[in-house]
């Protein structure tokens, strides 16, 4: 009998992790929040039929949600390295990872690093163009990391007055470190010039698609999608975040991975 077990957190290496188990698990699917955000944008998935057939990981990652700032790991990049082996000491079982927004750089990492281990990637409206960075390179306009952080929390208050989809995303940049925000908008510019990001992601082996809705994506992002004959999938009238915007994204998910 398939036994369900309760959503714990774990902390692997400073990290917190929400995590749920089931006893016959097909796959460990891993899921990266993106700029200023956390695990909490997630969290309709542990009401979805994915519980059932999957353990679910869903990542703090440092100076975010509930995980303290790590001072010795600050850039994107070292930090989706620490991810990379959190993965790989937590798991015996194939590895699907999906990932938000700028997420996307540190989803995109992990399969370079993870290489056949990963049986699928969902890259959720993540960096593909320069243009992507409409939140991630505000920060770099500021003197101070915690000038911005004011700034940025004011912006997206008046955005929440009248859009639901922005409140929860208020929630988690109050939470977030200043400087974690800082650190990861001006380490991920390297690999954000040039499109450098979208190209990493087009050389992926793995299968994957990306996924994007047309509120929020930039018309840069949907050329490049085209042009490069991305795997895509385009869900009409819905905005950057589609983990709560689109009810039936968790179905989608599952109907993906089952087909795969």
């Amino acid at each position: 009998m398939r036994h369900l077990n309760k959503i714990t957190t774990h902390v692997y290496k400073n990290v917190l992790v929400t995590v749920s188990k089931t006893s016959e698990a097909k796959a460990q699917i891993w899921f990266i929040h993106g700029f200023g955000d956390s695990g909490k944008t997630y969290s309709e998935v542990f009401g979805s039929k994915l519980v059932q057939d999957y353990d679910l990981y869903v990542v703090d990652m440092p100076g975010f949600g509930s995980s303290p700032y790590n001072s010795s790991i600050t850039s994107i990049k070292d930090q989706a390295d620490l991810l990379g082996e959190i993965i790989q000491e937590a798991s015996e079982l194939p590895v699907i990872i999906i990932a938000h927004s700028i997420g996307g750089l540190v989803g995109t990492w992990l399969c370079q690093l993870l290489e056949n281990k990963v049986k699928y990637y969902f890259n959720i409206e993540g960096n593909l163009t320069e243009a992507d960075s409409y939140f991630s390179s505000k920060p770099l306009s500021y003197d101070t990391s915690e000038a911005f952080a004011i700034d940025f929390a004011h912006e997206i208050f008046n955005q929440a007055i009248t859009e639901e989809r922005f409140k929860r995303y208020y929630a988690s940049v109050l939470w977030a470190t200043p400087q974690a925000m800082h650190n990861w908008a001006t380490s991920s510019q390297p690999f954000v010039k040039n499109n450098l990001c979208g190209q990493e992601f087009k050389q992926l082996d793995c299968p994957k698609v990306y996924i994007w809705g047309d509120k929020d994506t930039p018309q840069e992002t949907q050329q490049f999608i085209r042009q490069n004959h991305l795997s895509n999938e385009y869900f009409e009238g819905i905005g950057h975040w589609h983990m709560h915007e689109n009810p039936a994204f968790y179905e989608y998910i599952q109907r993906v991975i089952e087909e795969s």
